[in-house]
């Protein structure tokens, strides 16, 4: 099962242009089997669009990337967020009292907005964005090798703003994932693999180097 882990519609992340269901309508065609909405600093979409998610027919789990101090942070599991915005430690140990998942999103990338090296200090991070589709092989480069040497879990997400853009990469799960109960439980468990599509049309794992 392909799932992109990281994508915004325009509701609640603004600098997105794309609707939700604009969203599922190009995760269908890009051949993923299911996607993740990621809005910035907010779930809401997850009560407020509630009927629109269930109409579209499409496996669509709700998480949240968080700008913390330091830098951005991508969480799953979580049915409430930080009254005030939290460090970086601060909501890693949050998602982690809760049994999430969060992972640092494009930790390394140079016009900011990653946690950069701040991601070797937190006790809690659970995993680490391999492959962002918005960065380059440099930034992306530098994330794996900070996800390996920190025996992370590597993700891969689109970063998707447009339609364009959802499933430039994803993450592959061996097993079908039906709940954000079974994304979190597949992610701790350490079960997903970065993945790209080939010119083919075709998904392929990626080894992190």
């Amino acid at each position: 099962m392909f799932v992109d882990l990281h994508a915004h519609e325009r509701l609640y992340s603004p600098c997105s242009n794309m609707t939700l269901r604009e969203a599922a309508d190009a995760a269908r065609a890009a051949g993923l089997d299911g996607l993740c909405i990621t809005d910035h600093g907010s779930m809401g979409i997850r009560e407020t669009e509630a009927a629109l998610l269930r109409e579209i027919g499409f496996p669509i789990f709700i998480g949240v990337e968080m700008y913390t101090r330091q830098g951005d942070i991508i969480a799953f599991g979580l049915d409430s967020l930080p009254p005030v915005r939290p460090t970086a430690g601060e909501f890693a140990d949050f998602v982690a009292a809760r049994n999430g998942f969060c992972f640092a999103a494009h930790p390394f990338r140079s016009v900011g907005g990653g946690l950069g090296d701040a991601l070797y200090t937190l006790r809690n991070l659970n995993g680490v964005e391999v492959i962002n589709g918005a960065d380059s092989g440099y930034e992306n480069n530098l994330a794996a090798q900070a996800c390996r040497g920190l025996g992370l879990v590597p993700v891969a997400g689109s970063d998707a703003h447009r339609s364009e853009d959802v499933g430039r990469c994803a993450t592959w799960f061996p097993e079908a994932i039906t709940s954000e109960r079974e994304l979190v439980a597949a992610l701790r468990a350490g079960k997903g693999l970065p993945a790209v599509r080939g010119n083919d049309g075709i998904w392929h794992t990626v080894t992190v180097p």
